[in-house]
């Protein structure tokens, strides 16, 4: 099994305690997206479907299932993503998770690809994978 702990920052936090069951601190929305999945599909969580929506509770709890089944693939993984501002590649992360679904925004909230923009095509791919990598592996979404 992979990491045990999918985190934003220190906002929204889903982790897996020793007895195998989750942990999970956050906003109300996260809190409530794991109740709904457990209402309707049990509590083991290692069986649950993918969430298919783009809100930031839907895409770290599709984070998170995917790092535990060993399928978290980001297409970029080096630590700075846009040498010529110097951005890190986990504020782009953050920024995709709060909302920064297109490359424009991922732009403005982080300055990534606002000088060269040789990086732009890796955004991009960011973007698609954190908004649809939940389809990735062959099973069917689920909307909440």
């Amino acid at each position: 099994m992979a990491k045990a702990v999918v985190q934003l920052e220190s906002q929204d936090r889903i982790e897996v305690l020793a007895n195998q069951r989750l942990s999970v601190n956050g906003c109300h929305e996260l809190r409530e997206l794991i109740l709904v999945f457990k209402s309707s599909h049990g509590d083991d969580w290692k069986a649950w479907p993918f969430p298919q929506g783009q809100s930031h509770s839907e895409i770290l709890l599709r984070q998170f299932l995917l790092e535990q089944r060993g399928e978290w693939n980001p297409p970029y993984t080096h630590e700075e993503i846009c040498h010529c501002r110097a951005v890190p590649t986990r504020e782009v992360e953050k920024a995709i998770i709060m909302g920064a679904h297109t490359p424009q925004k991922v732009s403005r909230w982080t300055s990534a690809s606002t000088a060269c923009g040789t990086c732009r095509p890796d955004v991009e791919k960011m973007i698609s994978y954190f908004l649809s990598s939940g389809t990735l592996s062959g099973k069917e979404p689920v909307s909440k």
